[in-house]
């Protein structure tokens, strides 16, 4: 140091060091270095080599200095000498909050040496012996502190912790007490001395509790070091007394950012527990899963889409999300945006969920989010599930949640007692059909979307029916996989543990197993009938395939006594499918749709389908008999299966006649009188059977009198291949 400092650079160093010490407060050792290093060049004193390291100041913020401190040798020696003791002190502080103790303690050296009598270096020579583990050197450094003129503030707390880890009980308590007389007792010291005063659990765990968000409220925009610090004091509480605790969110955002992510899940996963219905929680927990799912392993992902799924269709959640919202943008903002939004977040969360099924899952997390969310959806149509026994608010989830929260069997006897209320609904809506309302959707797909059908059933929705089928050819759970083999049944074995959680839609319903696998087959079979209308309607149409589909459909349809409506389901398919064909002028289409269907429908529901053809064979075989160029043979042959599936179509009859009179014509210029006698007599026996459906028709009869004439004609004309 130098004798030549000026007044003026003595009043910046000072601000220099009232700087630093403020940028140590928020966490900001970088600021705080340069600060202090500046008030040492001020000074004329050398500025503390750089060293690299990261950032976390300590709860200690006085550096020990006032206007009391003892003087040096004059006036300006003895402010160099206060300035540059106060500048080395910062600099030992921000090696010691960058964990660089040795370092520390150097710097806390150069200012003892400066101001033999100051408190402050003595008090953070104390504290850096203590990072070190040398207690005794730490309790005498804090003793010669508080031996001062004017104490540090904090040496008696900072004595009481070395006492405490030296295993001196009493000598704690004594310093805990006079730190409490002196005011300078905080959160922090507060549980220390409940714990060794032997307080029970519970109270050391709320002052552990208090303590962290004391040193979250004190860090303001600081880093690291007041986290970590508030994440050890919590996950030190939860030991103490696991809870429930009132604001979980708030404890579990200090455990993510104090390090402690598996902590912050623990907390959270129990006040869900606690409390399922309350969004903040389950919102929270919803996040912390989502940004660790890919470090926790498998399981996290399930729990993560239970917990988003929850949060997706929770009319809290949304109401406030729109309150704040409206808060930070001054603006109301509209309910109608909700549907909108929640899009969106579902969008968002299906691109960070992994594409395979490489999570630990049973299903890939995506197709696992689309199934729970729809499900949620479903059970927020009904009013939701009470989120306790007895009762409670209502909650809005999937089946991995109602799982989790180990409630399966009650969910299965609210999803019976609602599929009870709506098969009354039914009841009374057919017997008074003009007024009573038609029962919602809901209740008929409540219990497949909360069960392992609930796939099957979105990917049918999603015209996916090919998946659909393959997602229902096994139900088990992996154990049942395991001891059941390939060829057993597709559900779990009646003994099965897992069933009711795997399928709490089933839970409550008598006969669960049963009634499962005959509800797979169900959804089977319309996977079977969407597959083969696929087929019939698609550009290139594959008739062969969509028979089979349908035939198979028809199997399952008689395991189920769906033989009869599945049989009219096919063919209203078919019949519409037929009708668009028909409309669009693509006959022969509207024909193979009609003639593959009939190839696999019983004779109950065939005069549907012949109705239709016939009306389509007339129709084409006018439309290619009225092109000049083109031979008969095809047109009459579809006018005969056309008379032959309708005989009342008139149309059909009396084009039949003309066809055929018109081939008979036909083949006697070719030379073939046998064969045109032959047509000639067709006509005749087509005409007057057609006269017994329609007596009377002048069309009809001038036509048979036109034909008699023309076999009479021809019947006298010799055939030169019969000489």
């Amino acid at each position: 140091m130098t004798a030549q400092t000026t007044s003026t650079e003595l009043s910046r160093a000072e601000q220099a060091c009232t700087e630093g010490e403020s940028a140590l407060t928020r966490g900001d050792t970088a600021a705080a270095e340069h600060h202090f290093a500046k008030a040492l060049e001020l000074v004329g004193a050398h500025a503390p080599g750089d060293r690299a390291g990261d950032a976390g100041g300590g709860p200690d913020t006085d550096a020990g200095y006032g206007p009391d401190m003892d003087a040096g040798p004059g006036p300006d020696a003895e402010g160099v000498a206060r300035v540059a003791a106060r500048a080395w002190t910062g600099a030992g502080r921000v090696r010691l909050a960058r964990g660089e103790t040795e370092d520390a303690e150097a710097e806390f050296e150069r200012a003892r040496a400066l101001r033999p009598a100051a408190a402050g270096p003595l008090h953070w020579l104390g504290c850096a012996a203590a990072h070190r583990g040398d207690l005794a050197a730490a309790e005498r450094h804090l003793t010669a502190s508080l031996a001062c003129a004017v104490p540090h503030g904090r040496s008696l707390v900072q004595r009481a912790y070395v006492h405490a880890r030296a295993g001196d009980k009493d000598a704690a308590l004594n310093d805990l007490r006079a730190a409490a007389q002196a005011g300078s007792l905080d959160d922090d010291a507060r549980w220390v001395d409940a714990a060794l005063r032997g307080r029970s659990a519970r109270e050391v765990a709320l002052r552990l509790r208090r303590a962290a968000l004391a040193a979250l409220a004190d860090s303001g925009s600081r880093g690291g070091a007041d986290w970590e610090r508030a994440g050890e004091l919590i996950a030190a509480a939860r030991g103490l007394d696991p809870g429930p605790w009132p604001s979980a969110p708030l404890y579990a955002v200090a455990l993510v950012r104090g390090g402690r992510r598996a902590a912050a899940v623990a907390l959270l996963g129990d006040a869900v527990g606690n409390d399922p219905a309350d969004h903040r929680v389950t919102h929270t927990l919803a996040v912390c899963l989502l940004n660790s799912a890919d470090k926790e392993g498998s399981s996290p992902w399930e729990r993560c889409v239970a917990a988003w799924a929850a949060v997706l269709h929770d009319a809290g959640f949304w109401e406030h999300a729109l309150t704040r919202a409206a808060r930070r943008y001054d603006v109301a903002v509209e309910r109608s945006l909700v549907p909108a939004l929640r899009a969106g977040l579902r969008e968002v969360l299906e691109r960070h969920m992994p594409d395979e099924a490489d999570a630990g899952t049973r299903v890939a997390p995506g197709p696992l989010l689309q199934r729970e969310a729809d499900a949620a959806k479903l059970l927020a149509a009904v009013g939701g599930f009470p989120s306790a026994r007895g009762g409670g608010a209502p909650l809005f989830c999937g089946p991995l949640r109602i799982a989790e929260l180990g409630r399966s069997a009650e969910f299965g006897a609210f999803a019976a007692a609602l599929e009870e209320s709506f098969a009354a609904a039914r009841q009374q809506a057919s017997a008074y059909a003009s007024t009573a309302p038609a029962p919602t959707a809901a209740y008929t797909s409540l219990t497949y979307a909360f069960s392992e059908l609930g796939f099957a059933q979105l990917l049918l929705g999603q015209d996916k029916a090919a998946d659909a089928l393959a997602a229902l050819s096994e139900l088990r759970c992996s154990g049942c996989r395991k001891r059941g083999g390939p060829g057993a049944a597709a559900v779990c074995e009646p003994a099965c543990g897992r069933f009711d959680e795997l399928n709490p839609g089933y839970a409550g319903v008598p006969d669960k197993h049963l009634r499962l696998s005959l509800d797979a087959r169900g959804l089977a079979l319309e996977a079977r009938l969407s597959m083969g209308r696929t087929e019939m309607t698609s550009d290139r149409p594959d008739f062969g395939a969509a028979a089979a589909y349908w035939r198979r459909a028809l199997v399952h349809s008689r395991e189920l006594d769906r033989y009869r409506e599945t049989q009219t389901a096919i063919v209203d398919m078919a019949l519409g499918a037929a009708r668009v064909a028909h409309r669009d002028g693509r006959l022969s289409l509207a024909v193979s749709t009609l003639d593959a269907t009939r190839s696999v429908i019983g004779a109950n529901e065939r005069a549907r389908l012949e109705g239709q053809l016939a009306r389509v064979l007339a129709d084409r075989g006018i439309s290619v008999a009225n092109d000049e160029e083109t031979l008969l043979d095809q047109p009459a042959a579809d006018l005969r299966r056309s008379v032959a599936f309708n005989p009342h179509l008139l149309r059909a009859q009396v084009s039949l006649g003309i066809v055929l009179r018109g081939l008979a014509a036909a083949r006697w210029s070719s030379g073939s009188l046998s064969g045109a006698r032959e047509t000639l007599r067709e006509a005749v026996d087509q005409l007057t059977a057609a006269l017994a459906h329609f007596p009377d028709d002048p069309d009809l009869e001038a036509q048979r009198e036109a034909v008699i004439g023309d076999l009479d004609h021809i019947m006298w004309q010799p055939d030169e291949s019969e000489q």
